[in-house]
């Protein structure tokens, strides 16, 4: 069954931050009684790009999509403790409870989050849960909780996306450092195949951790790398199919997809922007670009093949709606760390 994914509700405008607090926490102007908070967070598709590089260091690059987790957050002084709906959300209920001990707030609060996909296929589900549900515990306190206090609880808790981060980010998702911010991608749309069952994204990542790529792998996630840099900045979309094509082709050595083979073969024939792959879930996606020629006549022709696969699931998303997303977290401006432009270095 094909499911397209509904826009999310326009978000208000922050409140001004006054103050920074302990743990990366910012106190909003209005200091006033605890109260039920709310927080989201873009989920992702797949990743751009996947990979470690000779110096050891593990990185991704996002792919914000418009599709939301959402969480609410109401302190409730009766509780000893966080208590979370659903109870499946636990690493959310550990992810608000190290941020309330770290702001020195009271530990007890009702914790709700809503994410309108399962986990396990490879639209960091977990990361978008954890940071929803903190931004929601900041908001019922008064604050904001800057992305880098986010990404530290996060990676204490599992290895994570940088969804926290606002537009597109190279990410180590061991470490949780940001390593640079690409800004908002070119708009596609794409047309997701999900394989079957869930990738425990926990055992993938020990199973994952040691594995070194041959040196033409990494020359060719070095230029995948540079290549999402450039489609972001040109407002490329080609690029940008091109970049995760490559990445997902590199992957397959690692967590292969059903329908890699054939998806590929029909992306060539067809004249599709690229593939995209969920690196450590089973997500497989057309990348296309809805401004390009002949986009309603490929996206059908795309609909039909995927038709024939039979795939235990399909969803069709875009990210055309983030730059919204994007100005209303804008911290801190796009460019390479020191640190970055050496690793890129050929």
């Amino acid at each position: 069954m094909s499911h397209t994914i509904p826009s999310p509700p326009r978000r208000p405008t922050p409140a001004p931050a006054l103050e920074i607090r302990q743990a990366g926490m910012v106190r909003s102007a209005d200091d006033e009684a605890p109260s039920a908070g709310l927080g989201s967070c873009p989920l992702v598709l797949g990743e751009c790009v996947q990979g470690r590089l000779s110096d050891l260091r593990h990185f991704l690059i996002t792919t914000p999509v418009n599709s939301f987790s959402w969480a609410e957050f109401s302190p409730d002084p009766s509780l000893a403790e966080v208590a979370v709906e659903p109870p499946a959300r636990s690493k959310s209920q550990t992810a608000v409870s190290r941020y309330l001990s770290a702001a020195g707030h009271p530990a007890g609060g009702r914790l709700r989050v809503f994410t309108p996909i399962q986990p396990g296929l490879g639209f960091g589900t977990s990361t978008a849960d954890i940071t929803a549900s903190v931004r929601a515990a900041a908001a019922a306190w008064g604050e904001l909780a800057a992305p880098e206090a986010i990404a530290a609880i996060a990676v204490g808790i599992e290895p994570a996306d940088g969804s926290m981060y606002s537009g597109s980010v190279v990410f180590d998702h061991r470490r949780g450092e940001l390593l640079e911010c690409l800004g908002s991608l070119p708009a596609f749309y794409a047309l997701v195949v999900c394989g079957e069952g869930e990738v425990d994204t926990v055992a993938f990542d020990a199973y994952r951790k040691d594995f070194r790529y041959s040196r033409e792998d990494e020359r060719d996630l070095r230029m995948a790398w540079a290549m999402v840099r450039y489609a972001a900045r040109e407002r490329d979309v080609s690029i940008l199919g091109s970049a995760a094509t490559i990445s997902a082709r590199i992957n397959e050595q690692l967590l292969p997809k059903p329908y890699f083979k054939e998806m590929h073969e029909f992306m060539e024939l067809a004249g599709l922007e690229g593939l995209i792959a969920g690196h450590s879930g089973t997500l497989l996606a057309f990348v296309l670009d809805p401004a390009g020629p002949g986009f309603m006549g490929k996206l059908d022709q795309a609909r039909a093949f995927v038709d024939d696969l039979r795939p235990r699931r399909r969803l069709e998303m875009s990210n055309s709606e983030l730059s919204r997303e994007t100005r209303w977290h804008a911290r801190a401006g796009a460019g390479r760390s020191p640190a970055t432009a050496a690793v890129l270095r050929t």
